[in-house]
């Protein structure tokens, strides 16, 4: 049977544990569940493990999102499925490989 400073300790640590997960999730809440938008710091990480875009005309030519968008939820050209909702500045992220 557990004492009373036993379960206090139980009790103590389970909030921090509830806490941690808490902040994680509004921190990270975007990007794992959807919706939302992310910091600039977060940006910055996703465009070092973003897709490049191939060295194509049309993508030389980039010219709007919605230029992006079209294709890769159409999957014009074989145009890979965009794994994200559409964000602003694609080429934030996707630069042209080179």
């Amino acid at each position: 049977m557990a004492t009373p400073q036993q379960k206090t300790r139980w009790i103590v640590h389970g909030v921090i544990v509830a806490a941690g997960l808490l902040l994680v999730t509004l921190n990270f809440g975007p990007e794992i569940f959807g919706g939302g938008s992310e910091s600039s710091i977060d940006r910055a990480a996703l465009a070092k493990v973003a897709p490049t875009m191939t060295d194509k005309a049309y993508h030389r030519n980039y010219r709007s999102e919605d230029q992006c968008i079209t294709c890769h939820t159409q999957q014009v050209l074989g145009a890979p499925k965009m794994p994200h909702e559409p964000r602003a500045r694609c080429n934030e992220c996707h630069k042209i490989a080179v």
